[in-house]
């Protein structure tokens, strides 16, 4: 009975003494039974062979989720570096477009004789502005057309001397030595490569023609710039958060001294 009763208690230590988690004088009383006791052998040994057996499926199960954890992180790694090679093609040829499109612009922006006409369209108004420019002096006509009011217009001249600017709103006529409205050709781009990467990563470009001209579209929310594709210069814009739209045309090297005369001022009121 007392025999009996000891395998009971050596078979309930026999997992803590096979995992080290017995002290000294609880291990020697277990060997000293083992010694003795085949049955207790026997139970020892099946504990060990099924220790053994869980240990490995275990660490099979383990060595399975850290192959399918590392084929996950692979995937990963694969589909960010897709998306960054496809970001950085994608990004470097807008990138590369509208610095060409900047050179372009940049080259044609220092004539000194050139013809500048835009006519914008919004909803009940039509603005016509057209600018010469030869040397230093500019000459340009401004027509304001609205459904509601009388049509305006604005002459503009301005030399090395004097500016001149003539309003007549077909009531009153006004001279004042303040006004600007001459334009210079227009490109959408910046001189900053980081400006211009800046609007690469945050607009679409896309080439296509417009009234049989190769051009780029530039989309940014609700904008579209179209760009010549020959001078970098903007040939359209349209709004369409504002029903705003504008047509830019420009001709180099056709502006004579004669299309840029100081305007006959008699019957203007002049104002500061």
């Amino acid at each position: 009975m007392k025999e009996k009763r000891d395998c009971n208690i050596i078979q309930d230590l026999l997992p803590n003494y096979i995992e080290n988690l017995t002290n000294e004088e609880t291990n020697h009383f277990i060997e000293e039974h083992l010694k003795k006791c085949n049955e207790c052998q026997k139970v020892l040994e099946n504990m060990k062979k099924n220790i053994k057996i869980n240990t490995y499926q275990k660490d099979q199960r383990e060595v399975k989720y850290i192959k399918k954890y590392n084929n996950r992180l692979k995937l990963l790694r694969n589909i960010l570096i897709i998306i960054v090679v496809l970001f950085v093609i994608i990004v470097g040829r807008k990138t590369i477009i509208i610095t060409n499109l900047t050179n372009k612009a940049n080259r044609i922006k220092n004539e000194d004789n050139y013809y500048v006409k835009t006519e914008s369209y919004s909803e009940g108004q039509m603005n016509i502005l057209e600018t010469y420019y030869k040397d230093g002096k500019s000459f340009a006509t401004m027509t304001i057309y609205s459904e509601e009011k009388d049509t305006i217009k604005i002459t503009f001249y301005k030399s090395e001397k004097e500016i001149i600017g003539l309003i007549d709103n077909g009531k009153t006529k006004v001279l004042t030595n303040n006004a600007d409205v001459t334009i210079e050709p227009i490109s959408f781009t910046s001189n900053s490569f980081f400006e211009n990467l800046f609007i690469a990563i945050t607009t679409s470009v896309d080439k296509i023609k417009l009234n049989g001209k190769e051009c780029y579209i530039i989309k940014e929310e609700n904008t579209e710039k179209f760009i010549d594709a020959n001078t970098g210069l903007a040939i359209k814009i349209i709004d369409n958060q504002n029903n705003r739209t504008v047509d830019y045309k420009y001709e180099y090297g056709i502006v004579k001294d004669t299309d840029i005369v100081k305007p006959d001022i008699t019957g203007y009121t002049k104002i500061e």
